[in-house]
């Protein structure tokens, strides 16, 4: 794993916000991304392939990366017509960060 891939507790946090996924991969995943234990310990520790480790915190760095600061995920189900409505603030949202 990269060195750069460490986030603290707050991003963590935002970036599990909203997705779908059980508490243990949530545990693994923190003890390598905010903790800084190395994905083959993490498996050791766990019991679980270097590869299960990996794919969870890929998967939780991608919803990380996927969710600016300043923006939350959200998931609803609506009607159609107010669907179309979140549809168009999503357009209009815009997700990438200035640079100055």
């Amino acid at each position: 794993m990269a060195a750069s891939k460490r986030l603290t507790a707050a991003e963590f946090a935002r970036a599990i916000d909203g997705i779908s996924i059980s508490e243990r991969p949530i545990a693994m995943a923190r003890s390598v991304l905010v903790d800084g234990m190395s994905q083959s310990d993490c498996a050791r520790a766990n019991g679980v392939s270097r590869n299960a480790v990996c794919l969870t915190v890929n998967r939780i760095w991608e919803a990380h990366s996927a969710v600016p600061a300043g923006f939350e995920r959200v998931t609803a189900i609506l009607p159609k017509h107010q669907a179309s409505v979140v549809r168009s603030w999503i357009e209009r949202a815009p997700l990438k960060t200035e640079t100055a």
